[in-house]
């Protein structure tokens, strides 16, 4: 449809003394030269339609849209946040669930003045349990860091490597001398959790001490009989070095050798200790050569090698064959044999000859009892004969000659034997 229409002057005219409204459109300037015009007549109107009539445009476009007034209907039912808050607030034994439940709680509660919604007692119990179980949890880790022993971080040792200060240390990182009292269940156990040692100075009551430790030959791992075995044998010798005098003391050889893991993690020796009836100790039995005259060096020394050897023929596993039992029986009576001759040729003072001449008698009787059985001719034999042979060793003689030396001897443990064994994984080993 046009929207300019051209109007006679008169028509123009004749709208304005009638007072009708003026339309938007606009007219063209009439020219003298051309005459007057009759008045366009006005289009036919479209069935039903009404271009003019209320909520039509004349200019064609599409009104818009009304604009809406009000607000969205409020949420109804009980808040989602209040539920989860008092199911997170039961089970708050979970650290987190009592962090998440109480806050879950606060946000409910705000968004429930808010919308009017149900769940206002929920939010209100998830917040109180929530904030029993963090109270709870702040007691517990306050206890904890109250009544943690002051222990945990390694020993202060002194400028001897003694230990001056308590503290823990890994147990294959034992250093000779360190005293400490055994964790019970320790020995025969490969439980993890007994992976470190209390240490503190001697000075302290303990039942054990470190004696040293001894690196294992094997490239690959041996297996726990033959470690049980093998490092049982290396502690003994380790002991000796420690102390000149082994029959001093009367506590057990014990040892703790690596399992399977550990090995593979570069754990490849055992620590040696002695562990003592009660944790009564108040000083290491440890001592060196200076400690002691010469003539107890010279008997010491003399049945140093007879010790060892039966300790290690108490060592031999059940497994072990005939001729393994022979040859130990065979290196005790050498061993005899050289204390004999040791003993025969040291010039002794007077008052303690006696004693030396009852031990080398006695002795000299054993060492034939012991070749008869490192020669026996089958088990049967061999059994019959070790029991007179082990018989022949009687205490009472080295003892007397020990006194008559000035030597204190213990009432037990003084054949070098040890006791059970333990095995730990590798977790916390820093060797």
């Amino acid at each position: 449809m046009e929207t300019e229409i051209g109007l006679a002057p008169n028509e123009s005219s004749r709208a304005a003394e009638s007072g009708a409204e003026s339309t938007p459109f606009t007219a063209f300037t009439p020219v003298a030269s051309v005459p007057p015009v009759q008045p366009v007549p006005p289009l036919p109107a479209y069935p039903g339609a009404n271009p003019y009539g209320p909520g039509a445009n004349p200019y064609g476009y599409q009104p818009y849209p009304p604009y809406g007034y009000g607000y969205p209907p409020r949420p109804t039912g009980t808040n989602g946040f209040s539920i989860a808050s008092f199911v997170l607030g039961i089970c708050g034994f979970a650290v987190i669930t009592s962090i998440v439940g109480f806050f879950f709680g606060l946000f409910s509660l705000s968004t429930i003045k808010r919308t009017g919604q149900k769940g206002k007692g929920l939010a209100i119990s998830g917040i109180v349990l929530s904030s029993v179980w963090m109270a709870a949890f702040a007691t517990l880790v306050t206890i904890g860091l109250v009544t943690a022993p002051d222990d945990a971080s390694p020993p202060h040792r002194g400028a001897g490597g003694n230990v001056v200060g308590k503290g823990v240390v890994p147990i294959f990182d034992l250093h000779p001398g360190d005293c400490f009292t055994l964790p019970p269940g320790l020995m025969g156990s490969t439980k993890s959790a007994a992976l470190t040692f209390t240490v503190a100075p001697c000075s302290a009551p303990h039942d054990s001490e470190a004696v040293g430790s001894s690196t294992l030959d094997e490239d690959s791992y041996p297996g726990a009989d033959a470690l049980r075995a093998e490092g049982a044998s290396h502690c003994i010798d380790v002991l000796n070095q420690y102390l000149p005098d082994t029959g001093a003391v009367n506590g057990r050889i014990e040892f703790v050798y690596p399992d399977e893991q550990a090995w593979g993690a570069g754990v490849h020796r055992v620590v040696c200790f002695l562990q003592f009836p009660d944790a009564t100790l108040t000083g290491s039995v440890h001592r060196d050569r200076s400690s002691y005259t010469a003539d107890q060096l010279s008997l010491l020394d003399a049945t140093r090698p007879v010790i060892t050897t039966v300790g290690r023929f108490t060592l031999l596993p059940q497994s072990a064959t005939l001729a393994d039992q022979e040859q130990a029986a065979s290196d005790i009576t050498t061993a005899l044999r050289g204390e004999i001759t040791a003993l025969t040729t040291e010039q002794w003072p007077a008052d303690v000859q006696p004693a030396i001449d009852a031990l080398v008698a006695a002795h000299t009787s054993a060492a034939g009892l012991w070749a008869q059985t490192a020669s026996a001719p089958g088990t049967a034999a061999f059994q019959d004969d070790l029991r007179r042979a082990e018989d022949s060793l009687d205490l009472k003689d080295m003892v007397a000659a020990r006194s008559a030396l000035g030597l204190a001897s213990a009432t037990s443990g003084a054949d070098g034997s040890t006791g059970s064994t333990g095995s730990t994984a590798p977790a916390q080993q820093s060797a």
